[in-house]
């Protein structure tokens, strides 16, 4: 097992900048240790993963690696993703990558991506991530301006990132730059992950200002954690303040059963109960609404009537509309993981194991 959650796990110890420590004793400052504000932040970074293996046992969220060039992902047919680095500012304990072994992107292998990209005329978007790519501004610059020269088919480039709430004050004249000087090549969309409304400070809305400035589109992904943001009250102030903010709702997560996430991980149907309230209480309008989704490892699932067709001690079998002949035509290479089984429709069924409330 490799990756700082588990470094984290064996010495029970955070890592974070001084940004999120100052962020906590902020909390703690303005509305006491036992707030909601406090638990939002302590919990997400200070709440330590119990060292003995629980029920979630994933080490990767998925795998689609397949014969691809590597620090490629590829699931689906109009976008691939970059793993551009390891590194984030911040370790989030609940991450569904900190698992992965240490790593960056090394020029060779940018050459690599760069003709695979060029080369599929399917392909139309790119999602960077890692780590944080926001934190490395000249490898980030690197890549996206190859792809700009290489790949005329990519015309969406997606950043995922936390840094606009994990250290704002990192940000520099070259990182909105860079996203200035792409602008008309480019639909840059920014997927921030923002789990609790006291991450939004002023530091963090004026990075999330300019970079709108910038012409980038930033559209929020959540994650459902137990003690964090799993009432519906945190999450109502939460949507008000990104929709405020121009931020897009986009997908609100169930936490994936990593190694060491089981304290963070509250059941599917609390979840769906969370979502149906958000959607379908009268406390959110239009596109103020988030979807949610459940990461498999077979990719992203918007529950619908009769997706979970069974729950036997806590997996939960999850039909979805993928294809494996799709797989195998976007991603030769991949394997179908022991988990996933092609149903009697054609198309797949996963295991997912649930959590506990």
């Amino acid at each position: 097992m490799a990756g700082l959650l588990n470094v984290i796990m064996t010495d029970q110890k955070p890592r974070v900048r001084p940004y999120i420590r100052d962020l906590l004793e902020r909390a703690k400052r303005e509305h006491g240790s036992g707030s909601d504000a406090y638990l939002g932040i302590y919990n997400q970074y200070f709440r330590m993963p119990r060292k003995e293996p629980g029920i979630a046992r994933g080490t990767r969220h998925y795998n689609a690696l397949g014969d691809l060039p590597e620090g490629l992902e590829r699931l689906y047919r109009r976008v691939v993703v970059i793993d551009m680095l390891s590194a984030c500012s911040s370790e989030c304990v609940f991450c569904i990558r900190g698992l992965y072994d240490p790593h960056t992107l090394k020029d060779g292998q940018i050459s690599q991506i760069l003709k695979y990209l060029a080369r599929d005329e399917h392909l139309e978007e790119v999602l960077i991530t890692g780590g944080d790519p926001l934190i490395a501004t000249r490898k980030l610059d690197e890549l996206v301006s190859g792809i700009a020269a290489a790949a005329p088919n990519i015309k969406v480039a997606r950043i995922g990132t936390r840094l606009p709430v994990q250290d704002p004050l990192a940000f520099s004249d070259a990182t909105y730059e860079l996203f200035r000087r792409h602008s008309k090549r480019f639909l840059f969309e920014i997927s921030l992950q923002v789990n609790h409304p006291f991450e939004l400070q002023t530091e963090a809305v004026e990075v999330i200002q300019r970079l709108s400035d910038c012409g980038v589109r930033v559209h929020s992904q959540n994650v459902i954690l137990k003690g964090v943001n799993d009432n519906l009250n945190t999450l109502l102030d939460l949507y008000d303040r990104l929709r405020a903010l121009r931020v897009i709702p986009h997908y609100l997560f169930h936490a994936v059963p990593m190694v060491g996430t089981d304290e963070f991980r509250t059941s599917v149907a609390r979840a769906l109960e969370l979502s149906a309230q958000l959607n379908d209480g009268g406390f959110l309008s239009g596109l103020g609404k988030p979807k949610f989704a459940i990461m498999t490892a077979v990719g992203k699932v918007v529950p619908a009537p009769g997706s979970i067709l069974a729950d036997r001690d806590g997996t939960l079998t999850i039909r979805t509309s993928y294809r494996l002949e799709d797989r195998l035509r976007w991603n030769p290479g991949y394997v179908l993981p022991e988990s996933a089984t092609v149903n009697e429709l054609g198309t797949l069924d996963v295991q997912y194991v649930d959590g506990e409330d």
